[in-house]
């Protein structure tokens, strides 16, 4: 049901969008068959300036969290279990993500429509990159978890739903993203809330997560709306414009 309530949020986004351009503006990038030189070209795409803008921020957004680790840990115990949390765990499972993306992948190519095929083809490959430099820095950091379990850091469910959400707005722009970063921050609280994570665990997942769902798309979204400020004479404008 889960997987279905992303397909059709996926469906809702296409629906709303201007008419998509000619099916070879839409390559296949034969996420599975080309899993390697797919993997290189995203992770080099690491180091552009919108990724590495994100780590930075995010870098200090996770240190500045960190204080408030233990006494957010220390409440949810106090608190007890959260129903919903099972909800935010489910949603945030990387292979619940992955699944999204390759039903995504299959849609389109059941269909013959490029379009949807590119980006689930773009939602698997921020999820193979996520699911790798999670993994390695869980094993490398290897911090206990407020359950007394290993590998807390960074969140690997804030990670992997942050990366999907990047790969969206990327793609459709802030008013997709919005709801699917919401979900984010939901899932993220979940974690927390469940004491499966610290809380500067969930924000350096999230920065992560959306660091690798840039790096994907770079070069790869037909539109995109942006929210640009700009200083003027005696004040500041906010401009609405459209990058193609």
């Amino acid at each position: 049901m889960l997987t279905a309530a992303w397909a059709i949020t996926i469906a809702f986004a296409l629906q709303h969008a201007p008419p998509p351009p000619p099916a070879d503006a839409w390559p296949d990038d034969r996420p599975f068959t080309h899993v390697l030189p797919n993997l290189w070209h995203d992770f080099k795409n690491l180091a552009t300036v919108p990724s590495a803008r994100i780590a930075v921020a995010g870098s200090v957004a996770a240190a500045a969290s960190s204080p408030a680790d233990d006494d957010l840990a220390a409440w949810a115990e106090s608190a007890g279990t959260a129903s919903y949390a099972t909800l935010g765990d489910t949603i945030g499972n990387a292979w619940f993500e992955g699944g999204a993306a390759v039903a995504a992948y299959a849609v389109g190519k059941a269909a013959h429509d490029a379009r949807i095929a590119h980006i689930g083809s773009d939602l698997i490959r921020a999820q193979v990159l996520n699911g790798l430099l999670t993994s390695g820095i869980k094993l490398a950091v290897d911090r206990t978890r407020p359950n007394g379990q290993d590998y807390s850091f960074p969140s690997g469910h804030s990670s992997a739903t942050f990366a999907s959400a990047a790969v969206l707005e990327e793609h459709f722009g802030w008013w997709v993203g919005v709801p699917a970063y919401a979900v984010g921050s939901f899932v993220s609280w979940c974690r927390v809330r469940d004491r499966a994570h610290w809380l500067s665990d969930t924000v350096a997942g999230a920065t992560l997560g959306m660091a690798v769902g840039k790096a994907v798309t770079a070069g790869h979204r037909e539109h995109a709306w942006r929210v640009v400020p700009a200083r003027t004479t005696g004040g500041f404008a906010v401009y609405v414009v459209r990058i193609k």
